[in-house]
């Protein structure tokens, strides 16, 4: 089920506001952060071209619960099968606390 209106309008303008900003202007004709809207979870994600497409690789998942309100921070998880694991150690209401997370990345699993 895809995120209520209200909340992709919340993401739209505070997760598309990081993601612009995490490019400069002169890189972004290689480099791109963007995301994408995926049932009840947003996929931040980095693309560069290569051999003339853009190739997309996920840098961390926000995940909604709907019934609480509140987000949780995933990391990918890379190998055979890729999948996401649980980053945050607790669910919280302020999707911004979680973006600041994404930035700081402490443990260097989402821009290193």
């Amino acid at each position: 089920m895809p995120l209520p209106v209200l909340v992709q309008h919340l993401v739209r303008n505070r997760l598309g506001a990081y993601c612009e900003q995490r490019v400069p202007a002169e890189e972004r004709a290689s480099r791109r952060v963007d995301l994408r809207f995926e049932d009840e979870a947003v996929v931040v994600f980095e693309s560069r071209p290569l051999s003339g497409e853009w190739v997309a690789l996920d840098i961390a998942r926000f995940r909604f619960n709907r019934a609480s309100g509140t987000w949780q921070l995933d990391a990918p998880h890379f190998g055979i099968n890729p999948s996401w694991r649980t980053y945050s150690n607790k669910p919280v209401r302020e999707l911004d606390r979680l973006i600041a997370m994404l930035d700081a990345d402490a443990d260097g699993v989402f821009w290193a």
